[in-house]
């Protein structure tokens, strides 16, 4: 008896996790993968269950990062064929990723579910020229973040003549969203994967609504860069670095050139001169 017990609650559980494993992979995987559909930021996972170990998947999805810090061969061909952009780690415990797998296996063999994973609604549907315009002042520091993090515009550049941009320290993000989607950039936004922009915000997290804008400001910055005049502000530094020093150096000889003409020895040479003769 207890066996039959048995058997008719695993049949009952399979669909109850695989019905688990889309809902999270809508809210987790489906903003950078597909099953099926074509690569999207991250590679097609249709039959990924199949041509790697499940154990090795586990401990990749688990934490990319760590795998690729570690050295491990597939982990860094992985990262360096999709353009060294490192996959934030989601944060799913052991039991989640197993029914991601799941159900990832399950579409592969082609039992997809009622709903396609890949129709996520676009977190940019109704935003306006306002998300914009708050998104750009944002990342260039004019208005200051909730939480109190760096701007955007301290690391990254892009081109946009309303705005002054000139971080060299990161990426520059002009086609990030022609890359990645409005999905992609909101999920590095709200989970970091690279160890720099992570120490910089992970006390100083964004709010849903700084993603928007900032996710807004960077398609706009995408679609309207062939219209933007490329500027290099290397030669006005450069220039405005001599005007200053000139006049530090002009405004010192000026003023303080009658004070100190000889050296203090001198000085002593002189006063004791009178004494000895």
């Amino acid at each position: 008896m207890k066996f039959e017990i048995l058997i008719i609650m695993l049949l009952i559980s399979s669909p109850i996790l695989s019905q688990d494993g889309q809902s999270i992979f809508q809210q987790k995987c489906a903003a950078c993968h597909t099953i099926g559909k074509g690569r999207m930021v991250g590679p097609d996972l249709k039959d990924r269950t199949v041509s790697k170990e499940r154990n090795w998947l586990i401990t990749f999805i688990r934490s990319s990062q760590t795998m690729i810090k570690s050295g491990d061969s597939q982990a860094k061909a992985i990262y360096e064929e999709y353009n060294r952009l490192l996959m934030p780690d989601a944060g799913m415990n052991d039991t989640e990723i197993e029914a991601v797998l799941n159900y990832i296996e399950e579409v592969s063999a082609g039992g997809a579910l009622d709903q396609d994973p890949t129709l996520v609604a676009d977190l940019l549907d109704g935003t306006s020229q306002k998300n914009i315009d708050l998104g750009a002042k944002l990342f260039s520091g004019k208005s200051i973040l909730s939480g109190g993090g760096l701007a955007c515009g301290n690391c990254h550049k892009v081109k946009d003549d309303k705005e002054f941009t000139a971080g060299t320290l990161a990426k520059e993000l002009t086609t990030a969203y022609e890359m990645m989607g409005s999905a992609g950039i909101a999920a590095i936004l709200k989970s970091p994967p690279f160890p720099a922009m992570k120490d910089a915000y992970i006390e100083h997290p964004l709010t849903e609504e700084e993603v928007i804008n900032l996710t807004a400001y960077l398609k706009s910055v995408s679609q309207n860069r062939y219209y933007q005049h490329t500027r290099d502000y290397n030669l006005l530094f450069v220039i405005l670095g001599l005007i200053i020093s000139s006049g530090i150096l002009i405004f010192t000889y000026t003023f303080y050139f009658k004070r100190k003409r000889g050296s203090v020895r001198d000085e002593i040479y002189l006063r004791q001169t009178p004494v000895s003769n």
